[in-house]
């Protein structure tokens, strides 16, 4: 039987077509249903923000020219916040025998600081550690939203405190950070020894916002935390986990080098005016 979406459009067109339908904004997470397991897109795109996978039915031609889009063109997200579920609720998502895990290239953990579940956060970096499909490239943690540029000015002040102890009594050892804090976790991730996630790609985006703010708020937030400490602590963000690190979609370091000085320069642009 004649079909104008496979006679008529070349093949680039209606690989742009299978992207448009599977992945629409490029990013993925499960939700549970009554029927199983649901994808939506992030954000949500649709009025329900369910993926349509009857496209995967239609024959046998389109199903292998677009079986692949849904795993190569999105990001699986998951987004574990503080609930009164289960906190392995998500996780089952992400064993061998679940199509996530077989087939999902990249992985991002999104949280916002107001809201995620440390525990949670954990319950996610194992599994993903001994994923064995082969197809798990890519692992990212994304901290945005409300109580980021809070989180960062506590994680400035600990370290700047750390480092005054360290001055003061040079002959003591301090212990390391407390392993259920952010820092903590993300070590269990990207330790160079025993991380978890050490043999996959790793990437930490923050969204601090400081780039969109005015030039007297960044003035205000200089006046408490002087740049030098707020490098200080985007190096131990990166040394933490390694791999890549995004300040407010800027590349700043990358496998222990630093590629871009941020604070300094944003603290001599809020002087401008």
């Amino acid at each position: 039987m004649p079909c104008k979406l496979l006679d008529d459009l070349p093949r680039e067109i209606r690989a742009e077509i299978y992207s448009y339908v599977l992945a629409p904004t490029g990013r993925i997470t499960p939700k549970r249903s009554a029927t199983g397991a649901t994808l939506c897109s992030v954000p949500p795109l649709f009025p329900n923000g369910e993926i349509n996978l009857n496209l995967l039915q239609t024959c046998r031609q389109i199903y292998q020219e677009s079986k692949d889009v849904l795993w190569k063109d999105n990001i699986l997200c998951f987004l574990p916040r503080r609930s009164i579920s289960d906190p392995k609720e998500d996780v089952v998502f992400l064993y061998n025998d679940s199509p996530f895990a077989r087939h999902a290239r990249t992985v991002e953990i999104r949280f916002s600081p107001s809201d995620f579940d440390l525990a949670k956060v954990v319950t996610f970096v194992q599994p993903l550690g001994v994923s064995d499909s082969g197809e798990l490239r890519e692992v990212r943690f994304k901290i945005s939203g409300m109580g980021t540029m809070t989180m960062f000015g506590e994680s400035v002040s600990m370290i700047w405190q750390r480092a005054m102890r360290r001055r003061r009594y040079p002959h003591l050892k301090f212990g390391g950070f407390n392993p259920m804090s952010l820092f903590g976790i993300l070590a269990l991730a990207g330790n160079e020894e025993n991380g978890h996630l050490r043999h996959l790609r790793r990437r930490l985006d923050i969204e601090l916002g400081i780039r969109l703010s005015s030039n007297k708020a960044r003035r205000s937030w200089f006046s408490v935390h002087k740049p030098e400490d707020c490098e200080e602590t985007l190096q131990e963000f990166h040394r933490a986990l390694g791999g890549d690190l995004y300040m407010d979609g800027v590349l700043c370091y990358r496998d222990g080098l630093r590629l871009r000085e941020t604070f300094a320069a944003l603290e001599a642009e809020s002087q401008e005016d």
